[in-house]
């Protein structure tokens, strides 16, 4: 303020302001999974698999996502991967879009999942979430291993605005692992002696948790079971409905 004073009395130009710094971003998840997807997108997607269970699971999943499909569907993918779901779901739907922050994910899932013409794939920012989908534009959100990698804020924000793209009644479908069972408490307590931690590390819920922010993001609560394959109670499988009114 000062100097600013004196070269007004001086009759010359003050000094600029130093600039205001930028606001720290939020993690770089983008980063993080083009990274993992150079290293290996199979490994990177479904640790520790082999070619076969990882089509297995990809059939699996899709399996457990046709119970809620209604006749001619819209689906959504919330972090594609390489398309390991695509490729079994796209069969059963009119249309099916899938989203990932990774463009190397997606340049995979286009070779994947080449010919197959009711799949579009999108790339969106670290925190774009859905803004680029209309409301109400789908009967049912996937999301399978993937909302467990985000920061948990940021995961209810993608539930919320899942809930905001589907249609009155339509179905949430997904997955978070579960922090009681043995391997993902493991897994908390060996990554918190961690001090560079990735952005993509993985976040573990208990069932109280899961069901709470599908809630608080606006869904009604339809089903939940545990599943797993070495563990059937590492992960949580959770159904959710938008309200209808």
């Amino acid at each position: 303020m000062v100097r600013g004073r004196v070269a007004r009395l001086l009759g010359i130009s003050a000094p600029a302001p130093p600039p205001i710094p930028a606001p720290e971003p939020g993690p770089d998840y983008k980063a993080a999974w083009n990274e993992a997807a150079a290293k290996g997108a199979v490994d990177a997607v479904l640790t520790g698999s082999s070619e076969d269970f990882f089509e297995y699971a990809g059939r699996r999943d899709a399996e457990v996502v046709a119970r809620y499909l209604p006749a001619d569907a819209a689906v959504l993918d919330v972090g594609c991967g390489v398309g390991r779901v695509e490729r079994y779901l796209a069969p059963r739907v009119r249309e099916l879009w899938a989203i990932d922050v990774s463009a190397e994910m997606l340049r995979l899932a286009r070779e994947r999942l080449a010919g197959v013409s009711n799949v579009h794939l999108r790339e969106v920012g670290n925190r774009e979430f859905l803004a680029s989908f209309e409301d109400r534009r789908f009967d049912v959100v996937l999301s399978f291993l993937v909302l467990q990698h985000l920061e948990r804020e940021d995961a209810f924000l993608y539930l919320r605005d899942a809930c905001r793209v589907l249609v009155p009644g339509g179905a949430l479908v997904t997955q978070f692992p579960n922090l009681l069972s043995a391997a993902y408490a493991r897994v908390f307590v060996d990554g918190a002696a961690v001090a560079d931690r990735s952005p993509g590390r993985v976040r573990a819920y208990t069932e109280a948790e899961a069901r709470r922010v599908l809630e608080l993001a606006g869904f009604e609560i339809e089903e939940v079971w545990l599943g797993g394959v070495d563990d059937p109670t590492d992960e949580i499988y959770v159904v959710g409905r938008k309200r209808r009114s």
